[in-house]
Order: C-alpha cells, then sequence, then structure tokens
C-alpha cells in the first residue's frame, strides 16, 4: 500500500496559538500544486489521518481539492507533539483491520512528519520537509514496515 506523510503549507508566524495559525496564501497554493501532483499519481485517497491544527485542516481543503478523498480521520495524534512509535503501533493496528485502505495520506507537522518517516522505514533518514512537502512511501501491513519511495517538494 502507498503512504504519503505531508506537511502542512506555508502558515502564519506565531504570534497566535500554535493550533490556530491558518495558512498564507501561499501556503494554500502549495498545498494545491501538491494536490495536484498526488492527483496525478492516485484517482483518490482511500484515507487521510490529519492533525486537528487549522493549518493541517487547510491544507487538507486545499488537497481535496484535486484529489478526493474516501475518508478522513481527525486525530491529536498527529500534532507537533505526537509520538511517532505509539502512533507507528495504532497506524498497524488500524491497517490490519482495513483491507480496503490501500492510499494513506497523513497531514500533520515539523518535527513529527520526519521522526514518523524514520520510524515507518526504521531507518535514520531525517528528511527536511518543505512546507506542502510530501515522503512516499512503500508500505508492507504484514511486517508494518515501509520504504521511502520518493519526496516531493513543491
Amino acid at each position: 500500500m502507498q503512504i504519503f506523510i505531508m506537511r502542512h503549507g506555508e502558515a502564519e508566524s506565531c504570534f497566535v496559538q500554535d493550533a490556530r495559525r491558518n495558512l498564507t496564501e501561499h501556503g494554500r497554493e502549495e498545498a494545491d500544486t501538491t494536490g495536484q501532483w498526488l492527483s496525478g499519481l492516485l484517482e483518490k485517497v482511500d484515507l487521510v489521518i490529519v492533525s486537528p491544527y487549522n493549518r493541517a485542516l487547510q491544507t487538507l481543503d486545499s488537497v481535496c481539492s484535486r484529489l478526493p478523498a474516501a475518508e478522513v480521520m481527525e486525530t491529536d495524534d498527529v500534532t507537533p507533539y505526537g509520538e511517532p512509535e505509539q502512533f507507528h503501533h495504532y497506524l498497524g493496528a488500524l491497517l490490519s483491520s482495513r483491507s480496503d485502505v490501500q492510499s494513506l495520506l497523513i497531514i500533520s507537522h515539523m518535527p513529527f512528519v520526519s521522526s514518523l518517516v524514520d520510524e515507518l522505514c526504521d531507518h535514520l533518514y531525517s528528511l527536511l520537509f518543505a512546507t506542502a512537502g510530501v515522503a512516499h512511501l512503500d508500505y508492507d501491513p504484514s511486517t508494518n514496515k515501509a520504504s521511502l519511495i520518493k519526496q516531493y517538494i513543491p
């Protein structure tokens, strides 16, 4: 199965509460560009797991204007303060019971996105994610491990 781990688009500065930060106009354009790139790879995404922070939800809206999502799950587990190892265990359990999910998009934040790639791949890539950047992984639910296919930078 294919997993796409995406950082939100460019957001406002930190003068407001972190969870309330909105995308800038440039951030919306970045997310739209990434949605267009993803739509070249997929007709739809089976499942999106997204942070409840404003900028992540706004990124989802921009991506979904280009790529339909069959199902969306919002969770605090993928905020900037999420625990990649715990989320990996949750993801393994979720996907083992969901054979209908062949494509997954996770929209989150730094440093979580970088740490999650390392955790899923069991390799220290320590990727730096540009805003609205994506890591494309090939995931094997039988081993609960992934391999990095490529990184997209809008």
